[in-house]
């Protein structure tokens, strides 16, 4: 009697119901060059997984049944020639008889399906994603900023070729020389060196504020201009300078505003609030003395889960450490170690930046924890939740005021770094 052989490169999974009448074969799990896949659960197309990266980090995810089979059949590594693999020599065999353009044509219309799957794209926790330093169309002062850097532009492109003063010609020539080969950072140099050899030369000052304000520092870029205007200029710098004085106060004033602009990015990092002193007290039982040491409340806030242009998630930590050292009346009686307890709360921590800049956020107590104890979850729908408002210090530092009675407090930023909490402390940001 024939044994049934077992088909290399099968998996185990479930078989779901795709459609009346027409059953669905789904992988239980998988691994591939990403990481592993893990089923929870399937809802009609939608399958409910775990993913984890090769670094051990786990994400919960979704996504269409169609896809979840497409990666399971990317993985299986069949025996035996596919027709897919036939079909792949007859689309070699047709490119040689065709011309370039057609056999590209054929190519194009002919790639498996599994190579055009439709892909999902998610940020890891504690992964900084890069900032968007795309120009939004029609963004306010747009224009503006266009016509503001053509009139610095044009003034440096139209330097006059002569500073008047032989002392200083050498450095102002290099100047305007490096300035048409677009190398601004020469053109600095030599044009300070001939401000100083020169301090009261009207068209090196005036040069000197236009290669400033190129290389975008206006805040040096308008005393040197202004200066250059009180000396006095020959016509046709004369007739440019007011044009110049505005889009270098311009620019100044977008410098401020996009400093004082609040967005995710900036608010990423690592927060605290600096420690008390320790309290320490003693009491004394049964013929030996215990020393408590206990450190205050300490609060630890890290932003590290950008979500949109306007929202931030990470984490929030309280700890409080109590350390007993007890010592025995009777010197001959040995006294044991001391006995450090540390208890922690963990929260997720949820800001949104409000259009002017102040904060609204909340905070969600998500795990308790104790020394040699695992962490307890409480009830993810009825966890204890703490709303505050804030808003962001001119040094980068939050202050928020959390509802109730308990007064406002500053984190002070410490670190632009965010680092995400321990394996076994699960904040789901997602």
């Amino acid at each position: 009697m024939a044994m049934k052989t077992t088909r290399k490169g099968a998996v185990k999974g479930r078989v779901v119901s795709k459609s009346p009448g027409r059953l669905l074969a789904v992988a239980q799990s998988f691994d591939n060059k990403a990481g592993h896949y893990e089923l929870i659960r399937v809802e009609g197309n939608t399958v409910f997984y775990t993913f984890t990266n090769l670094q051990g980090q786990q994400n919960d995810a979704t996504m269409a049944v169609f896809t979840w089979r497409r990666l399971q059949e990317r993985v299986l590594q069949p025996q035996e020639p596919s027709p897919a693999a036939l079909l792949g020599f007859l689309l070699v065999a047709c490119a040689l008889a065709f011309p370039p353009a057609a056999s590209s044509q054929v190519a194009a219309n002919s790639l498996p399906a599994s190579e055009n799957l439709p892909t999902r794209s998610f940020t890891l926790p504690g992964a900084q994603p890069e900032p968007d330093h795309s120009p939004k169309p029609g963004a306010a002062g747009e224009p503006q900023a266009a016509r503001a850097d053509a009139d610095i532009i044009a003034a440096s492109l139209s330097l006059t070729n002569s500073s008047g003063d032989p002392k200083a010609e050498e450095h102002y020539r290099t100047a305007v020389l490096a300035v048409k080969a677009k190398d601004l950072a020469v053109a600095a140099d030599e044009m300070l060196e001939a401000s100083k050899v020169s301090p009261q030369n009207a068209l090196i000052l005036y040069g000197l504020a236009v290669i400033q304000a190129r290389n975008q520092q206006p805040e040096l870029a308008l005393p040197s201009l202004e200066e250059a205007m009180r000396i006095g200029l020959p016509g046709p710098e004369s007739a440019r300078a007011p044009d110049l004085v505005a889009a270098i106060r311009y620019a100044i004033k977008k410098n401020e505003a996009e400093q004082k602009k609040v967005t995710p990015l900036k608010l990423w990092g690592t927060y605290g609030i600096a420690l008390d002193d320790p309290l320490q007290e003693f009491e004394d039982r049964g013929g030996r003395t215990i020393f408590k040491t206990r450190t205050p409340l300490s609060r630890e806030m890290v932003l590290w889960k950008v979500d949109g242009e306007a929202t931030v998630r990470g984490h929030w930590l309280e700890k409080n450490t109590l350390t007993e050292e007890f010592i025995f009346a009777d010197s001959r009686k040995h006294d044991p170690k001391p006995r450090t307890t540390t208890e922690e709360h963990w929260w997720l921590v949820t800001i949104l930046i409000n259009p002017d800049g102040s904060l609204d956020g909340s905070r969600m107590e998500t795990c308790t924890r104790e020394t040699s104890f695992g962490c307890e979850r409480p009830d993810a729908q009825r966890g204890k939740v703490i709303t505050f408002k804030g808003h962001v210090e001119p040094n980068g530092d939050i202050t928020i005021a959390q509802a109730g009675s308990e007064p406002s407090m500053t984190l002070k930023k410490t670190s632009r770094v965010a680092n995400t909490p321990p394996p076994d402390v699960r904040i789901d940001v997602d």
